[in-house]
């Protein structure tokens, strides 16, 4: 391994907290706080393995991956908007993992004695905003305009070209329903601490078949084939992990930089496991249920894995507000899946 990912640093400005507080405010504002402000849209629950492989470097032998063990996990599927709406329309789409019985010390005040740690995936490597004023705007925008909103926030902020530019930009970065979400690659776009190190992940199938499935019809195709799909088989996806190098190459701050394989390669250190199982059953529909009411949180971490960055710093802000406002159950009475009762 090149690297051990240590020697960086996140810039902090003055303001800032007041200045994501605010944010917060505008992103949750009280009139819409009855559900996820973004990925509202769970397209399934379920419960899965995380698995830390033995004999890691020491480089990655960090945190919650310092050695080899067996957790339970719950997993949701989930699309970006801050609404539910047909898997047709284009949109981001992610992948939340609450691993369960992590010991040790967390990051948010209050809950340093929780049990769980959260790792947020989505399909683009890298994230489209260095500041957080402008992420929260375009969403502002795009919910109280429509994409009309959205364009002349960005044409406004940016000028006439750079909006476009960013539209264009948005634009490929949205999935457009073609392909099973378990045959995709998701990405932690920003920094986290990996021990003394920092770091981005990554989440790959195991058994990515040569020729795509095929998607049913329906208004919720991806969601319907999840289902089918884990009703029959497993899914399996390997957890990648990438080290910083350096402030230019992997920048704690910018994530809409490229963290490049040539600089600094991925190393596997667990795998994620979703065995077989009936979404459609009582358990199953027992299962959807608590996970909805869970909160999803890069901050619902061990110390050894704080998220890093400006945007990661707004968003710890604006997930508590959410977090609060939906009455989202407490990080602290988590149970695993095996430990759910039927009520």
């Amino acid at each position: 391994m090149a690297t051990t990912g240590t020697g960086w640093r996140e810039e902090i400005g003055p303001g800032e907290a007041e200045r994501f507080e605010a944010l917060a405010a505008r992103l949750v504002p009280e009139s819409s706080r009855e559900g996820r402000a973004l990925h509202r849209y769970g397209q399934i629950g379920l419960a899965g393995r995380f698995e830390v492989l033995d004999g890691l470097p020491a480089a990655v032998a960090q945190g919650l991956c310092a050695r080899p063990g067996r957790y339970e996990c719950y997993v949701r599927f989930s699309s970006g908007a801050g609404a539910v709406q047909p898997d047709r329309i284009p949109d981001q789409r992610g992948l939340a993992i609450k691993v369960v019985g992590v010991e040790g010390t967390k990051v948010i005040p209050g809950l340093e004695a929780a049990k769980t740690q959260d790792f947020l995936a989505i399909l683009p490597s890298t994230f489209p905003f260095v500041d957080p004023e402008v992420f929260v705007g375009l969403v502002v925008a795009a919910r109280e305009r429509g994409v009309r909103g959205l364009a002349g926030f960005l044409i406004g902020r940016l000028g006439f070209f750079g909006g476009l530019g960013m539209l264009a930009k948005l634009a490929r970065s949205m999935d457009k329903g073609k392909q099973s979400l378990a045959e995709r690659t998701y990405f932690v776009p920003v920094p986290i601490r990996w021990g003394e190190a920092a770091a981005k992940l990554r989440l790959r199938p195991v058994e990515r078949p040569p020729t795509p499935a095929a998607l049913p019809r329906g208004e919720h195709h991806l969601a319907d084939e999840l289902r089918a799909r884990v009703a029959g088989a497993p899914i399996r996806f390997a957890v990648d992990v990438q080290l910083y190098v350096d402030a230019e190459r992997t920048p704690i701050e910018d994530p809409t930089v490229q963290w490049t394989e040539a600089v600094s390669p991925f190393v596997e250190v667990a795998r994620l496991e979703i065995p077989a199982q009936d979404p459609a059953s009582a358990a199953g529909e027992r299962l959807t249920e608590v996970i909805e009411g869970l909160s999803f949180d890069p901050w619902h971490a061990l110390v050894e894995h704080r998220p890093l960055g400006s945007i990661m710093r707004a968003r710890g802000v604006a997930y508590r507000v959410s977090t609060m406002a939906r009455g989202a159950s407490s990080e602290l009475e988590v149970v695993p899946p095996s430990e759910l009762g039927s009520g």
